[in-house]
Formats: C-alpha cells, sequence, structure tokens
C-alpha cells in the first residue's frame, strides 16, 4: 500500500500548514503529514513553507529578517483566525494525536543551527527520544546538511529523506549512506518530483539501486488520476499529496508494484496521445529545469529577481510544481 503524505497537512481545502489544515489532514487519515519550517531572526523555528510571508500572511516580512514577536502578529489571508504556528505548537499537537506522523521539510536557506534547535524542541515536547524516532521524518535538500546531522549526532536513527528536483543530488545522499554503512544513520529514503520518476534515468538505473538497499522513494507533488497510475506502475513507497482522501481513493485504484523489475515494464504513453504529449513534454520540461536550476548564473538578480525564481512561478503557474 502507497504511504499517503498530506503536502503542507492538507493544502488542496485548506490554509498549507496551519492547524485546521494539520487537524483536516489527521481526521482524512494521511499516514503522514508533511510540513515546511523555517527560523525567525531571533532563533523561533516556525512552520511555514516561504522564506517571507507575503503569499499566505496579512503583510510580507522575510521569516529569516523578522523576530518572532513580529512574525506571530501575522493572520492569514484566507482565513484571519489563523496564525503561523511555531515547531513546539505542531510537535504538541502530534503527541496529542495518536499515531500522528510528522515529515520536517527543513529548508535549506535556514542556517543549519535550525536542525539543533528542532531536536532540542522535541525533547522539550516530550522527552523520549524513541516517540519522535517513531514519529519524525527528516526532509534534507543538500548533502553537507545530512553530514551536519550525522556529526552532531541529531539524525541518530531516525528516518532520513533527501528532498530533491535532481536525481543527481538525490544520488550523492544514496551514495554517502551506502559508503558509511551505519544502520544508525542510514538513508531512509529519497523525496523526488514525479516526472523525475518517468525517466529513464530513475527507472532503469536508479530504482534497481534503491530497491536492492531498501531506500524507499516518495514522489511530489502527486495529484492527478493518471499520474497516481503511473505513481502505482512502479515500487513507490509514498506519495505526496496535497488531498489525502482524493488520493488514497486513487491509490486504491490500482495495483502497486513491488518488485525492482517494475521500471522496465513501465508503460510509458504514446506521444500521439493527450497524457502522452503532457508525459513527454513534461519529460523535457524537467531535464530543462534541472539543467538550469543547478546552474551558478540562473540564481543572478536582475531588477530583483533571479531568473531561477521568474522560472519557479512559471512553473507553479503551469502546476508543474
Amino acid at each position: 500500500m502507497v504511504e499517503i503524505v498530506g503536502h503542507r497537512a492538507f493544502k488542496a481545502k485548506y490554509p498549507e500548514n496551519t492547524l485546521l489544515a494539520f487537524e483536516k489532514a489527521y481526521a482524512a487519515g494521511a499516514d503522514v503529514i508533511e510540513t515546511d519550517l523555517q527560523m525567525t531572526s531571533d532563533g523561533m523555528v516556525v512552520v511555514n513553507h516561504d522564506s517571507d510571508t507575503g503569499r499566505m500572511w496579512n503583510k510580507n516580512v522575510v521569516i529569516g529578517e523578522s523576530s518572532w514577536e513580529k512574525i506571530q502578529q501575522l493572520r492569514c489571508k484566507k482565513d484571519g483566525s489563523l496564525a503561523m504556528m511555531t515547531l513546539k505548537e505542531i510537535l504538541t499537537w502530534a503527541v496529542c494525536h495518536p499515531g500522528a506522523k510528522l515529515m520536517l521539510d527543513i529548508k535549506f536557506t535556514n542556517e543549519k543551527i535550525i536542525m539543533i534547535k528542532t531536536f532540542a524542541i522535541m525533547l522539550e515536547v516530550k522527552n523520549d527520544l524513541k516517540f519522535w524516532q517513531e514519529r519524525i521524518t527528516w526532509g534534507l535538500w543538500l548533502l553537507d546538511w545530512y553530514e551536519f546531522g550525522i556529526e552532531t549526532g541529531v539524525l541518530k536513527d531516525f528516518r532520513v529523506i533527501v528532498i530533491s528536483l535532481s536525481l543527481d543530488i538525490a544520488s550523492q545522499f544514496v551514495e554517502r549512506s551506502l559508503a558509511l554503512n551505519d544502520p544508525h544513520y542510514k538513508l531512509f529514503g529519497i523525496s523526488v518530483h514525479f516526472v523525475s520518476s518517468w525517466t529513464s534515468q530513475f527507472r532503469l538505473k536508479m530504482l534497481p539501486l534503491l530497491m536492492k538497499n531498501d531506500i524507499k522513494v516518495y514522489l511530489w507533488t502527486v495529484n492527478k488520476p493518471v499520474d497516481f497510475k503511473y505513481l502505482c506502475e512502479l515500487p513507490i513507497h509514498g506519495a505526496i499529496t496535497d488531498d489525502p482522501i482524493k488520493a488514497r481513493k486513487l491509490c486504491d485504484g490500482h495495483a502497486v508494484a513491488k518488485t525492482p523489475t517494475a521500471g522496465k515494464k513501465f508503460v510509458t504513453p504514446r506521444l500521439t496521445s493527450v497524457d502522452g504529449l503532457r508525459f513527454h513534454t513534461f519529460i523535457k520540461v524537467y531535464n530543462i529545469l534541472c539543467a538550469l536550476l543547478y546552474s551558478k548564473w540562473v540564481h543572478v538578480k536582475l531588477c530583483g529577481w533571479s531568473i531561477a525564481y521568474v522560472i519557479f512561478l512559471f512553473l507553479r503557474t503551469i502546476h508543474f510544481l
């Protein structure tokens, strides 16, 4: 059975990463609730996807440049009764909800000290390390964060996944985990964009290695029925989705592949079909995107906006991200 992970809790129907969204995702039976961590200028770890607040909240400030006193005054644009949550609040919520599991997407735009603070807050909320090891998955974007977590010991015996658009970066984590050969810090899984699973690089080269070493695969952000069909043709462990209820129904409608050879049997749609045109176009967009976003020059700012950010906005407009 595919593990259903509520993206930003229950993004499709409720203001993302808010207490309301967490409650609804839990009630919907999401296996895991994914959320995002940022840190204020005075060291408060908060729950928010963006590094600034303009998209979700009633005033636009940069979280890393703002105090918690300022941030806690913000209110959600869609529902003025909702305020930004702290990590401590959401961990306290998790303790009070039996079986609740969290996937913490820790943005690399923060300082690495956020990992130490996150670990400390867990123990402050409930001084039971095993409790948190069974309920928390750490999501990291860059290899040096994985190294930092190993050096400091905060990742010991936790589930750790790499989150990346790039299969090459995901492979770096896999290679480091295999070279380390330490069960206390073994990489639990990779979390990659669903289009990457359509590529031959993933299906024929990466997937057999992952299956051989029991490294799980999560795909984000899967919402369309046809994309769940493709997902279930591969031995995918989890789907990160905006609507956990819809996702469960769509996954239950397909038999899920279980073997590493499944990648060879993946059915590629014909280019002449509507699904095939989307499928092959998205693969080309994905390959171009990876080549662009991991080039240094793409982050140079012109008129205050980087080319990478413009690309990001475009991809969100066409629902690629």
